[in-house]
């Protein structure tokens, strides 16, 4: 338990930390109080003060808990120690980061590729996270000069900057602009740069779920299930041991772990390890509450396995995730039901339409992504193309068949293009007339109008289930 010790003219709050393997105890110094208006404050005499300690507290030690009345006492029994007065700069403004940006600048300076082509090796394994941090320090000096107002204000004992200093956390814009690189698509710098900061920031279990994304990007499943692994290890420290299913998805410290396991889902599943998926999405369902993703990735083992009856997302679930309706429709079509396996499909193909042609269309040439919702309805296609790659690899000479006739149908592809086009025209409109048209066209009424209307392709023929799997 940590207690309060007099260090000089300082009260410093300790806690006994055991070394591993001699098992020896040493003193840890937790935090340090430099005068006797920061020990009044602490005690919770001064204004809303010990409230804003305790949040610091909380932020900088989640799992260190301290008697409050026995360091309050504590601290007032040796207050007698501690300056009138302290100035802050040099202690908690200066000395840590000093000391960081000396040894960094000192490794900077002796690496010099001038005098030793191994210095050269070094900068240049090195050159992704310099570059970052380039333009890193360019913008943190612009912002410096900025006036300060009331939300950059810090308190007289500098505890925001403080708990900032010693944070635990990646700071949200950082994990911002590593993210952004990913969503682009620049997967080299991206590793790198999430990689330096799993290196700078202990327990960073998102930055692993990235580096699984990459990895899966890139066609290595075994790295991505090694790095979603770690990010579940990583992620269930974030919260209690003892949890309620309901509060995962209330608590926002349990999303790294759940992602994990999603995304370990997708990972095991384009390995092929159907066994081993099906163990994750029983965890996702039992213990977390997750019983859509569990559907989900159920229904895409269940179709790569030709276990077409596990394919059943619910109708709260296509509501969410529209384009899971592409899963109903190849399992209904496997079933023979195609009077079902054309509204499903429509409604999916409505929602994302450059994903219905990937599905159904090897053949077709897409434009490149032209906006946020045509990246997105191109992932989907690419999600799902590698989700399925067994399905798609074994799917029937009548099925490819039934549902590239479909997209390429005049009256299908003018509403998939329609659809494209009001994307764009949504972006720019000042009413609704755009949203207002997606909107009805991406609804079930309107798939299954379109579906009756185009039920001559729902009475095209298919070959018994004996002789598909024959032809294939």
């Amino acid at each position: 338990m940590p207690y309060v010790r007099v260090r000089g003219n300082q009260l410093a709050i300790v806690h006994g930390v055991r070394e591993p393997g001699t098992g020896k105890v040493q003193q840890q110094i937790l935090f340090t109080i430099y005068s006797k208006p920061e020990a009044l404050a602490i005690r919770g005499t001064g204004a809303d003060g010990n409230h804003r300690f305790r949040a610091f507290w909380a932020h900088r030690y989640p799992d260190i808990k301290l008697d409050w009345k026995k360091i309050g006492r504590a601290i007032a029994d040796n207050a007698g120690v501690l300056p009138d007065r302290y100035d802050y700069g040099p202690e908690r403004l200066r000395q840590r980061f000093r000391g960081d940006l000396c040894s960094f600048a000192r490794q900077l300076m002796l690496t010099d590729p001038q005098a030793l082509a191994t210095s050269a090796k070094v900068l240049q394994d090195h050159r992704r996270e310099l570059a970052f941090l380039a333009d890193l320090i360019k913008w943190r000096l612009k912002l410096c000069d900025r006036e300060q107002n009331e939300w950059t204000a810090d308190d007289e004992f500098c505890w925001k900057f403080a708990l900032r200093g010693w944070g635990r956390h990646v700071p949200p814009e950082i994990e911002g602009q590593a993210a952004d690189l990913y969503d682009r698509h620049d997967y080299d710098q991206a590793a790198a740069i999430f990689q330096l900061l799993i290196d700078c920031f202990d327990g960073y279990a998102e930055g692993y779920n990235y580096l699984g994304l990459i990895a899966l990007a890139r066609d290595d499943q075994r790295a991505a299930i090694a790095h979603f692994e770690k990010t579940i290890e990583l992620g269930r420290k974030l919260f209690p041991a003892k949890i309620a299913r309901k509060r995962y998805w209330s608590d926002h410290d349990t999303r790294p772990y759940m992602r994990g396991l999603r995304n370990l889902t997708l990972a095991l599943v384009e390995d092929g390890r159907f066994d081993d998926a099906l163990r994750v999405c029983d965890r996702l369902e039992h213990e977390c509450g997750d019983i859509s993703h569990a559907v989900w990735h159920r229904g895409t083992i269940g179709l790569n396995t030709r276990d077409w009856a596990a394919v059943v997302p619910s109708e709260g679930f296509l509501e969410i995730d529209p384009s899971s309706g592409f899963l109903i429709a190849f399992a209904e079509y496997e079933r023979g039901r195609l009077d079902r396996a054309l509204p499903a499909f429509l409604r999916a193909a409505f929602s994302a339409p450059r994903a219905a042609r990937m599905l159904a269309d090897k053949a077709m040439a897409l434009r490149s992504p032209a906006s946020y919702d045509d990246a997105s309805d191109h992932n989907t296609g690419v999600s799902l193309s590698r989700a399925l790659h067994v399905y798609r690899a074994k799917q029937s000479r009548q099925a490819k068949q039934f549902f590239r006739t479909l997209v390429r149908d005049p009256r299908v592809a003018h509403l998939l293009d329609e659809i494209i086009a009001l994307r764009a025209v949504r972006l720019k409109e000042r009413g609704r007339e755009a949203f207002d048209r997606l909107h009805e066209m991406q609804s079930v009424r309107f798939a299954a109008i379109q579906a009756t209307e185009l039920a001559d392709l729902s009475s095209m023929r298919r070959a018994p289930a004996e002789l598909s799997d024959h032809l294939n």
